[in-house]
């Protein structure tokens, strides 16, 4: 679950983490960081790891090719870590015997991990976890998180899913691991498997930050933004943001942004916040791209665009972000980038009400298909 549009606390665990206490050895530190980055959203340093780890492959660095292969099957790799399908397959096959000895007969939890990411193996990578990898135990316990809102589950099993995880999350921070550090934050703030404890929440994501997280640099200016813990300052608020925003963070750029749109702590800029918006949006951000949405619509900080105003929130409706749906509502009621339809505007507002889990709404949309 990611955040609502407002709310700047991201809900959602860094769960495929490399770190430094388990690398494999000094000179893999390219490996280290492009893992590391992708899972803490700092997007800037995972597309710079990309391309170290490409050179590296390059020239016959057998593990770099092998995470630079895993890499590359992500819908939004970096434009380093692209290759087609026949060196993928060169560089999965050069390491794999390597890992697999590893893992077999010496039970490495390094090659465990690495091996799991390849193969979608959740039981290698439990395998891993319990091992004590820490890239695993970050992995596993982000799982878990998941497994806990099966509805199938009793109460009791879901408390034990949770301590599970919890326990997992807290042993890679206890070690000083950023993404260890940022998930049991995200415990304590949401109370999942543990008493829901703000200032603990607080702390643990501060000293995420102190290491470079920008999830949890971008969470502290929420902290800030809201007053929660500490005291209300939107300036130090708006310094947070802009920190996250440096690495690259999708919702580090869409806070920053909402300062600039609102002069919260910083002087209005309008441009800026619709570049941040639009940035955001790219990088997966719904919130940010029903914002740039706007942006385009009002012709604020950018050239107005009804039509690609009207796309946008059409892109972000289907992504079943309410927001984007009373603005389709309005489009289509105004005729507003798109054909005005009353009927259209209705069912829009219908919908909108449906996702924020009206019942009367969601029984019209039943019937009407």
């Amino acid at each position: 679950m990611r955040k609502m549009r407002h709310s700047v606390i991201l809900p959602v665990f860094a769960a495929i983490v490399l770190s430094a206490a388990n690398a494999p050895a000094k000179s893999e530190n390219a490996v280290v960081r492009l893992l590391n980055s992708r899972a803490s959203g700092s997007l800037t340093t995972y597309a710079k790891a990309a391309e170290e780890v490409a050179e590296g492959a390059h020239n016959g660095n057998k593990l770099y090719g092998y995470v630079l292969a895993l890499v590359s099957r992500e819908p939004n790799a970096p434009e380093a870590a692209r290759i087609d399908e026949d060196t993928r397959k060169k560089y999965l096959d050069a390491c794999r015997p390597l890992l697999k000895k590893n893992a077999n007969e010496k039970n490495n939890p390094m090659a465990w991990y690495l091996l799991s990411l390849e193969a979608g193996d959740t039981n290698l990578l439990r395998r891993a976890a319990e091992s004590k990898n820490i890239q695993a135990q970050n992995a596993w316990g982000t799982i878990l998180v998941g497994r806990s809102a099966s509805p199938n589950l009793t109460s009791n099993e879901v408390s034990t899913v949770l301590s599970e995880a919890f326990g997992l999350f807290k042993e890679a921070a206890d070690q000083d691991d950023a993404n260890g550090l940022y998930n049991a934050g995200m415990c304590y703030w949401r109370g999942l498997g543990v008493t829901q404890d703000k200032e603990r929440a607080f702390t643990y994501f501060r000293n995420a930050a102190a290491l470079g997280h920008p999830e949890a640099i971008n969470n502290i200016g929420a902290f800030f933004r809201q007053g929660v813990v500490v005291e209300k300052n939107l300036e130090t608020s708006a310094k947070w943001f802009s920190k996250s925003a440096s690495y690259g963070n999708p919702y580090g750029q869409f806070n920053y942004a909402l300062a600039l749109k609102r002069g919260e702590g910083v002087e209005v800029n309008l441009p800026e916040a619709a570049r941040l918006f639009r940035l955001s949006a790219a990088g997966g951000c719904v919130e940010a791209l029903d914002a740039y949405a706007c942006a385009l619509w009002r012709g604020e900080g950018v050239a107005k665009d009804p039509k690609q105003a009207f796309a946008l929130f059409t892109k972000a409706a289907e992504a079943g972000f309410p927001p984007a749906m009373e603005n389709m509502s309005e489009c289509y009621d105004k005729g507003i980038g798109v054909k005005a339809s009353k009927e259209k505007a209705i069912e829009w507002k219908i919908r909108s009400r449906a996702a924020r889990g009206d019942r009367n709404a969601q029984l019209w949309l039943q019937q009407k298909q």
